[in-house]
């Protein structure tokens, strides 16, 4: 059973190569439309398993690529130079540091969809292996405009989710989530686009973030206490994305997610929460060797406006939004 904010269409199937399919999870970004065989979704290959996402205009293309390209450059730099390339390209370091807070990049393609090509990223689908993948996607920072925005481009986005953005840093354009139905046993799906991100007010948002993380529903110990292991665990790599941002003062992050998945199956099969040393990112199971970021990711996503921090100053903007998701997340856990 599934509710969503909006009215089920029958929309025809996009004519898409041979092995790849709609990303199902896919609750925000360019989709595909029936009156539109321009626009195109995120696409999975049911071989490899991984997400596919088209490239925007041009400019926003190139800058995409740049970035997931140079991120993978650095990685493979630090790993192959060790600790020397700290001390050699501290740059280049912090890009390596950032690669653990972003899906893993596959290179590119061009594929043909509906008679048209289309150049995609390969990209880690951060779903796989998740029997009921919970997926939300979270805008961050009061702006979400970029410095070559033209004017119009500006008051519109300065429109958009005023006030999350302006009282929070944070956008909500979609999510869904398994619930717990009424009938033992049972789940609901509830999914929802931007339209309702659109309106909600600062209660509404914290709200929201608590259906969520299923911590309006955990009605049984079992499932409180995997609820009560998710929020620790989402409440740590948030805190792992924060420390980066107050270390770099490369790159400034314009109209970038930040993209929480996990899987609803397993919050009832964590009968044992967690040690307290899992407040400081120790994972220390001693009946259960299970780690939660197994289960549990949170990482960066959207990137066709990152731009080179002005006078080297930190991305205040974006940090702004992490710390009030981090301060929503902590407000769940320790109510």
């Amino acid at each position: 059973m599934a509710r969503n904010d909006q009215k089920a269409v029958h929309l025809p199937s996009p004519a898409l190569p041979v092995g790849f399919r709609q990303f199902a999870t896919q609750v925000a970004g360019h989709t595909f439309e029936a009156t539109n065989a321009a626009a195109v979704g995120l696409l999975q290959d049911s071989v490899a398993g991984c997400v596919l996402k088209p490239l925007g205009k041009p400019e926003c293309e190139v800058r995409e690529l740049n970035f997931y390209e140079s991120l993978a450059s650095a990685a493979v730099a630090s790993t192959a130079a060790g600790a020397m390339a700290e001390a050699k390209a501290p740059g280049d370091n912090d890009l390596a540091a950032l690669s653990r807070h972003v899906p893993r990049f596959y290179g590119h393609l061009k594929l043909v969809v509906n008679q048209r090509e289309h150049t995609f990223v390969r990209l880690e689908d951060l779903t796989s292996g998740m029997q009921q993948p919970c997926v939300m996607d979270v805008k961050m920072g009061r702006r979400t405009w970029d410095p070559m925005s033209s004017p119009h481009k500006r008051q519109v986005e300065e429109q958009k989710y005023v006030i999350c953005k302006q009282k929070l840093g944070l956008c909500l354009p979609g999510f869904l989530v398994y619930l717990p139905a009424e009938e033992p046993g049972k789940t609901v799906v509830l999914r929802h686009g931007k339209d309702y991100g659109k309106s909600l007010n600062v209660a509404g948002f914290r709200q929201t973030m608590g259906i969520f993380f299923n911590a309006s529903t955990s009605d049984s110990k079992t499932r409180a206490a995997g609820s009560e292991i998710l929020l620790r665990e989402v409440l740590r790599q948030l805190q792992e994305i924060l420390a980066w941002f107050k270390r770099q003062r490369m790159l400034h992050f314009y109209a970038s997610s930040l993209l929480i998945c996990y899987d609803y199956a397993r919050l009832s099969s964590q009968s044992q929460p967690p040690p307290s040393p899992l407040l400081n990112g120790h994972h220390q199971h001693h009946q259960c060797s299970e780690d939660p970021s197994e289960w549990i990711r949170v990482r960066m996503i959207d990137f066709a406006h990152v731009y080179p921090a002005e006078d080297g100053q930190p991305d205040e903007n974006y940090m702004f939004g992490l710390q009030s998701l981090i301060e929503v997340v902590r407000s769940i856990l320790y109510r």
